[in-house]
């Protein structure tokens, strides 16, 4: 297109025509076409015959209605630098433009004679800006949904805060940002805090906070750099833990109270106990009572052996508990005999069930035989427990060349289902179990049975009884 333009405006524009990236026009007082540069057609991708004496509204059609008022002010003699203008720019289907606009009054005699535009390009670095704003607001609403709050900071002085952690700080999110964020760290956690932050440490960690109140607040926080207004910062998402830790110590202070009583109730009932055992033994051996004195002392020294087992009981979960499990003292043992004196001394004590014992294999090994008998006296005693009374017990131990299978099963209804989840769990009783016990018989077998290295599981269904099966190793860890 051949230059028709004052000799102002040439001056005006001659040292623009070359520069790169730039596109350049003057438009006369009707704001139509006179002058287009090689950077205008490259930028609108339209040949210099689209511009000679048209409209910008003939040429431009996407962008004339944010571009004239800004050429109105021009003709009016105003500078324009720097404005911004968005929409499609040259053929039909060429996708908006986000366009950075420059307009200089030109004057010829004191006359308006026109204006110089001047175009530059910024759609990349615009769609770059607000993929980024994008991409944190989706990071910011995912922070939202998986914590309950968050702030960004930098270095220390805090630059956004979630109105969620402000409203468990207790202040408005305005009044934080700006603010060092150590002013809400209680001074216990504030070294803890200040090395995390100098670390840049990426994985969670517990500090306590203060709010606006001065209550002290126990978080657990996280830390990540993200991009934020074109740099980098820290990003924190942040957690209330507090009902979590009073949970916690509730707990803890639940179980040591336990663990106390437990072992006071456990060392100290057996004193007098052993002196009603004696004293018990003594009257039935002497003699001289009658009919009902003898069957009132029976049951006295009934009671007495059963509050002898729920002591050893408490021992043995006490011991469990504190110790890391059972102590157990491997010997070279048979087991086969070790399960005849069991199911004898039961079926002694129980003469109308049927107690049937069954053994195989080598039943040789090297196991703790206090330990086992007890293992065995739980299970065949929960069997004999919660079956009917004409259904027989059965109790089998199978020896295979790297250890021994032992199953005890009875009869009658199955385990409930949700049950067994926790059936071998301490002080845990089944909707059937009877008052006779403390619900740490299944728990004690299970501890018995780990610290011989073995496993335990149940098998119970309607039609099938209850199976209780137990592995263990030829030889006990220590032997």
């Amino acid at each position: 297109m051949a230059p028709s333009f004052s000799e102002e405006a040439q001056q005006c524009f001659g040292a623009l025509l070359q520069a790169s990236g730039l596109g350049l026009a003057f438009l006369d007082r009707e704001l139509r076409f006179r002058f287009v540069n090689t950077g205008m057609m490259t930028l609108s991708g339209l040949p210099g015959s689209a511009y000679e004496g048209r409209s910008t509204g003939e040429v431009w059609p996407g962008v004339v209605k944010e571009l004239m008022p800004l050429l109105n002010r021009a003709l009016l003699g105003e500078q324009v630098l720097g404005a911004r203008v968005s929409g499609p720019l040259g053929p039909p289907g060429g996708g908006v433009r986000h366009l950075r606009v420059s307009l200089l009054p030109a004057s010829t005699g004191g006359l308006r004679s026109g204006v110089g535009l001047m175009l530059e390009d910024e759609t990349e670095r615009v769609e770059r800006e607000l993929a980024l704003r994008q991409s944190e607001e989706r990071l910011r609403g995912l922070v939202a949904v998986s914590c309950d709050g968050y702030f960004l900071h930098d270095g220390g002085l805090v630059l956004e805060v979630s109105p969620s952690l402000a409203n468990l700080i207790g202040i408005p999110p305005e009044e934080m940002v700006g603010q060092p964020l150590a002013r809400w760290v209680a001074p216990e956690s504030r070294d803890s805090v200040q090395r995390a932050m100098s670390r840049q440490v990426e994985s969670p960690y517990e500090m306590t906070g203060l709010r606006a109140d001065g209550k002290r607040l126990f978080l657990e926080v996280l830390g990540r750099q993200v991009e934020y207004a074109g740099r980098t910062v820290r990003m924190t998402a942040v957690w209330d833990i507090g009902a979590r830790k009073a949970s916690e110590e509730a707990a803890a202070r639940a179980d040591a109270f336990r663990e106390q009583l437990l072992g006071v109730v456990g060392h100290d009932l057996r004193t007098p106990l052993y002196a009603i055992q004696l004293s018990t033994g003594a009257l039935q051996r002497g003699g001289g009572l009658n009919e009902t004195q003898a069957r009132q002392v029976a049951h006295v020294a009934t009671a007495t052996r059963r509050m002898e087992r729920m002591i050893h009981e408490l021992l043995d979960f006490t011991r469990a508990r504190l110790a890391g499990g059972i102590p157990v003292r491997p010997a070279p043992l048979s087991l086969d005999k070790l399960l005849e004196r069991v199911v004898e001394e039961f079926q002694a004590s129980h003469p109308t069930r049927l107690i049937v014992s069954k053994s195989e294999g080598d039943m040789r090994g090297s196991w703790d035989e206090s330990r086992l008998g007890q293992l065995l006296d739980n299970l065949v005693g929960n069997a004999v427990q919660h079956s009917p009374e004409d259904t027989p017990v059965e109790v089998k131990v199978a020896g295979m060349p790297d250890g021994l299978t032992l199953t005890v099963r009875n009869e009658g209804p199955p385990v409930p289902l949700e049950e067994r989840a926790t059936l071998f769990e301490p002080f845990k009783r089944g909707k059937r179990a009877s008052g006779d016990g403390l619900g740490l018989g299944l728990y004690i077998a299970r501890q018995i049975v780990v610290a011989h290295g073995g496993r335990i599981s149940v098998e119970s269904g309607v039609g099938l009884g209850t199976r209780f099966i137990v592995w263990l190793p030829r030889h006990a860890p220590g032997a």
